[in-house]
């Protein structure tokens, strides 16, 4: 009899303990991370009745023989701690207490004062750390030279500190890539006044039309009397008087494309008589001239240099003028400055240092008569002449008044402007300024002059280069240059297109100086430092423990757990070539309790009500030993 009260308080003993497990599960719904745990009962040994008819077992009770844990993961919610760390799959996180290791899946973490990772125990999160921070006066560098892409696996774990005061350093400029089409249409916009060393092939009129000057075209310039242009001749005729009588012979005395010419005639000779005589002294000397009724008519080709010691003959220079790539003799020119030059000597030759001819700074030419006397130069079409060329020249061939200076339309040239910035080696962002100045046109080639400028804090560098373009447009040489240690690359092209249809592209690989905005978890458990130069550095990885068996984990509060023989030690998952392959981790998300608080409650409804049994079990056989001891009676 007496060994069902030993039934009854053993049954009352174990659901005890089962309402203990019910009620942790129930006061636990809310913690993060909480595993809910189930009793498990088991009968006592019994004694068997030997002489029962058949074999029967009186037993002697339970016991609460384990608690089961139910690892299923829980709900995640979402928090704005940008520490808080859900996993998404299996797995648990590591943390250090002490100096015992201990896992949970409470992922509640915030930053103590020193920056480490904790939980609200004060455990330390255990990171692969990227060991990627350079302590400061100023505080904290990133070293860049540490590669963070396989911090996993390592057996190297430990706290990870996250500074407020960190700086990604910067990373200096080494290359550049410029993308874009030089507008090399009829007409464009994209227009500056021309220097002196553009080729004329290269020019636009006033109206922002390309002139197309191209090889031989020419005209006839000159100053002094004037002259006539036909067939390739230059003519100019000189009228002349009766030689007065004064006792004093006719001297004539002239240089004509550099052969002089000497003369003395008698005094008084006749208008037809000096015409003549110097037509034959210039015939004798393998020029062209012809006399008629005291008119002197002089042809050459090319050129009229004729400087004159005498009245008679007024000084005369006028030469045809022709654009060539390659400039053969004194009168060919290519470029602006050529051009002046064979202008201004003309000049020189007619009237010596009385006119000025320069290009002013909105790229006219200028021709200046300096004198009080009005002098003569002029402008003539020859076989060969570009039309748009001497309408641009316009006003220069007209007379020059005293003090007044004639100036042509505008010379233009095709320059295009793009730009950028790069970085130093100090984070510095240096403007960098490329011009591209059309220079040049060719049979089957097109020459841009490339001007590079980078503006340093202490200096400009820069660095000028010829770009050769095919017929269709396409770049020849050069695709890449180095200015300063940073190599440019060029991808261009010389279409024509509308002014509106150009774009471009400028980019360079530096990255300038950057400071912490904000810290992230990315899905693998990477802690990344966001800067404000819109780049982030790694600072290292969380890793997601597994186990063999999740049962035999040790719980010691606090949501954390300790490996033991049964559970095996904690491993990470690995691919065969030994890369880790980690569960997901949500950062700014808790894993809530996967208590289901129904279920516990009627459990605990129902082990109440087992307990309540198990002491009635002891009363009723407290009732019957009492009844047996009053038959005694």
């Amino acid at each position: 009899m007496t060994t069902s009260f030993y039934n009854g308080v053993s049954g009352m003993i174990s659901f005890q303990s089962g309402i203990d497990v019910w009620g942790d599960n129930i006061a636990n719904v809310n913690t993060p991370g909480f595993k809910e745990s189930f009793p498990e009962f088991a009968t006592l040994f019994s004694n068997t009745l030997s002489n029962a008819y058949a074999t029967s077992d009186i037993g002697l009770g339970n016991y609460m023989n384990s608690t089961a844990k139910d690892m299923s993961i829980g709900s995640l919610i979402t928090t704005d701690n940008p520490f808080d760390l859900a996993i998404a799959d299996k797995g648990w996180l590591a943390v250090k207490y002490a100096d015992q290791t201990f896992y949970t899946r409470n992922g509640s973490f915030t930053r103590d004062s020193e920056g480490f990772l904790v939980n609200d125990s004060g455990a330390y999160l255990l990171v692969a750390n990227a060991n990627n921070l350079i302590k400061t006066e100023n505080g904290y560098v990133i070293n860049r030279e540490i590669s963070t892409q396989n911090l996993l696996p390592s057996d190297n774990l430990s706290p990870i500190s996250l500074p407020d005061n960190l700086i990604l350093p910067a990373v200096a400029t080494k290359n550049v890539k410029l993308e874009t089409n030089l507008n090399d249409d009829v007409k464009i916009t994209t227009l500056k006044p021309v220097k002196q060393n553009i080729d004329f092939s290269a020019m636009y009129n006033k109206d922002g039309e390309d002139m197309k000057i191209r090889e031989g075209q020419n005209l006839v310039f000159g100053f002094g009397e004037n002259v006539i242009y036909n067939k390739g001749l230059l003519s100019v005729k000189y009228c002349f008087r009766d030689d007065e009588i004064d006792n004093k012979d006719v001297n004539i005395e002239f240089t004509l494309n550099g052969k002089n010419i000497k003369l003395t005639l008698p005094d008084g000779s006749t208008k037809k008589e000096i015409s003549k005589a110097i037509a034959e002294a210039l015939n004798t000397e393998g020029f062209k001239a012809s006399a008629s009724n005291g008119e002197l008519t002089i042809s050459v080709p090319n050129k009229i240099i004729l400087s004159s010691n005498t009245d008679l003959m007024k000084n005369t220079a006028a030469a045809t003028l022709a654009y060539k790539n390659n400039p053969e003799d004194e009168f060919d020119f290519s470029n602006m400055n050529e051009f002046i030059n064979e202008i201004s000597s003309l000049a020189n030759i007619a009237y010596p240092e009385s006119v000025d001819v320069y290009l002013d700074d909105k790229g006219r030419i200028v021709v200046d008569n300096k004198t009080n006397l009005p002098l003569n130069s002029y402008i003539k079409e020859a076989n060969n002449s570009n039309k748009k060329f001497l309408s641009n020249l316009g006003r220069v061939g007209n007379e020059l008044y005293p003090h007044t200076a004639n100036k042509s339309f505008e010379f233009l040239e095709n320059s295009q402007d793009f730009g950028g910035y790069i970085i130093d080696s100090k984070g510095n962002k240096n403007p960098v300024s490329i011009t591209f100045t059309k220079q040049k046109v060719l049979k089957d080639t097109t020459i841009w002059k490339g001007d590079i400028i980078i503006q340093t804090p202490n200096e400009n560098i820069t660095t000028s280069e010829d770009f050769t373009f095919n017929s269709s447009g396409y770049l020849l040489v050069p695709k890449d240059i180095n200015v300063n240690g940073i190599n440019f690359q060029f991808e261009l092209s010389s279409f024509a297109k509308p002014d509106n249809a150009v774009s471009y592209s400028f980019n360079q690989d530096g990255i300038e100086q950057g400071y912490l905005e904000r810290y992230q978890i990315n899905d693998d458990g990477k802690i990344i430092g966001i800067f404000s130069n819109a780049q982030d550095a790694v600072l290292g990885q969380i890793p997601v423990f597994h186990f063999q068996n999740e049962q035999g984990l040790e719980s010691i509060g606090d949501s954390l757990f300790m490996e033991t023989s049964n559970s095996n030690k904690a491993f990470l998952y690995t691919d065969p070539e030994g890369n880790y392959l980690t569960s997901k981790i949500k950062s700014g998300m808790l894993e809530t309790s996967n208590v289901n608080f129904s279920q516990a409650m009627t459990e605990l409804i129902v082990t109440q009500k087992a307990f309540q049994a198990s002491a009635k079990t002891v009363t009723t056989s407290d009732e019957m030993i009492q009844k047996a001891i009053n038959l005694k009676r």
